[in-house]
């Protein structure tokens, strides 16, 4: 029998031959111990794909979070937006609700935004005033006195610095208080100085802005440069009470209405000056009984009480209203109360109120009117009528300043169109001169002879009559 050499018949192995070896290590954490078992195979030969059970395979647990991961951001960052969108809103809301507290008035619209409020040295103030020249005093008030400075900035715009007379123990608090305060009819604060100790003065100093035309007593006086007209005077009491009912609206009371307090810009547009921060109820704020105002112009409810409201400063505008109608003081000296104008008597000096409460009872309206001023009698009437409510007692039938602005807003439409009226009949007329014919030579001689026939007649008529006269 013949044997491939490279077949094998069925011979059992060798025996392994047995050799000592070491103990084996453990294996690597990423070595397995057993090997996967092969793929099954269907009858076909065909490997069976595995089934999906919980142990998903790693690259499929790792897509899902990232998935989850994804969605989570998304939501995040979408919430985030939304809150920053509403925090956004929300501040603009507080801004808008703020700058409209802050403007609550009648008048239309603020103008520009203000100049912020400096703090600067008492020693840098004096110097700008000329160390408190007398040649830079401007004038004073119940509240202290002004002075003329020049800005150490730009060393040329102009300041009105008012040196205090009365120290306040939060005067820091009423300067951030009144800083914020900003209305077209009030004069701009423009910075202000404190400091003093047991050694020196305290000193208290606002500084505002400088306005050139000077005070409304200066304009209405018999010697002013030039005498206003009425609608002029109409707009000038406009904005008084348009700061006045601006500075009620947070219920600061002025307490020292009167021509010297109201400023004429430019313009010659009010402002009103020597405000403070006293408020409503808070009565004499400097513990002291001594009635603080202008004499004329102080409401005598105020005087007998000391409480401080918004009706005194109404009683106040009432005054200043006949005063700017009349081109007279507070006070009048030509009638006693009960008399007629001009009937002389002891001259006892009577408010301008009662004064013209009685030229209105008789009639006499048209004596209100300062005789610089043309103006019709009717608006003359309105006018004294709405100054003569604003000092009524009791106090409370008073209008409030509200409602004068809008009644004298009301006149001045009356009294803008009336101008507007008058200017174009004037128009008109110098047309209608300029449309007439020209007359010839010989008529203008013509009329020359017969004016001087009649001219003639006249007089020999007249030598006529002297002479039947005499013989008599």
């Amino acid at each position: 029998m013949m044997f491939c050499a490279t077949c094998t018949v069925n011979k059992a192995p060798p025996p392994p031959s047995v050799v000592a070896s070491p103990p084996l290590s453990p294996p690597p954490a990423s070595t397995s111990l057993v090997s996967p078992p092969p793929p099954s195979t269907t009858a076909s030969g065909s490997p069976i794909a595995p089934s999906n059970t919980s142990s998903s395979s790693p690259s499929s647990s790792d897509t899902s979070l990232s998935g989850l991961s994804m969605g989570a951001v998304i939501g995040i960052v979408a919430a985030a937006i939304l809150l920053l969108l509403l925090l956004i809103g929300s501040a603009w809301w507080i801004v808008t609700r703020i700058r409209a507290s802050n403007g609550a008035s009648s008048a239309a619209g603020l103008g520009n935004a203000p100049t912020p409020c400096h703090q600067y040295s008492l020693a840098i103030v004096a110097r700008a005033t000329g160390n408190w020249s007398k040649y830079s005093l401007l004038g004073s008030g119940a509240y202290g006195d002004v002075y003329r400075g020049v800005s150490p900035d730009d060393g040329t715009t102009l300041w009105a610095v008012k040196r205090a007379k009365v120290i306040t123990t939060d005067f820091r608090k009423e300067v951030a208080q009144m800083a914020t305060k900003h209305h077209p009819n009030l004069v701009r604060l423009l910075g202000f100085a404190v400091g003093g100790d047991v050694n020196t003065r305290v000193e208290n100093v606002l500084i505002y802005e400088f306005i050139a035309n000077g005070d409304l007593q200066r304009w209405i006086s018999h010697d002013a440069p030039t005498s206003l007209t009425l609608l002029q005077r109409v707009d000038i009491l406009i904005g008084v009470a348009r700061g006045l009912e601006y500075l009620h609206s947070f219920d600061i009371v002025h307490r020292d209405i009167k021509p010297a307090n109201i400023l004429i810009d430019s313009h010659m547009q009010a402002k009103v000056a020597d405000f403070g921060l006293l408020r409503v109820g808070e009565g004499s704020s400097m513990g002291s009984t001594r009635v603080l105002g202008t004499v004329g112009y102080v409401d005598p409810a105020y005087c007998r009480t000391h409480n401080v409201t918004t009706a005194g400063d109404v009683y106040s505008f009432g005054i200043l209203m006949l005063v700017v109608l009349s081109g007279r003081g507070a006070t009048v000296h030509e009638m006693n109360p009960g008399s007629e104008p001009g009937s002389g008597g002891d001259q006892e000096p009577v408010s301008i109120s009662r004064w013209a409460n009685h030229l209105m009872a008789g009639g006499m309206t048209s004596l209100l009117r300062d005789p610089r001023m043309a103006a019709p009698e009717d608006i003359i009437k309105r006018i004294a009528q709405l100054a003569v409510s604003c000092t009524a007692m009791p106090t409370a039938s008073r209008p409030s300043m509200l409602q004068v602005v809008q009644d004298l807003e009301a006149l001045r439409e009356e009294v803008g169109g009336g101008h507007a009226r008058a200017r174009a009949a004037a128009r008109v007329d110098a047309m209608m001169v300029d449309q007439q014919p020209m007359r010839s030579m010989d008529e203008d001689l013509a009329l020359v002879k017969r004016q001087f026939t009649l001219e003639s007649e006249t007089a020999t008529n007249f030598s006529s009559h002297e002479g039947s006269a005499g013989s008599r």
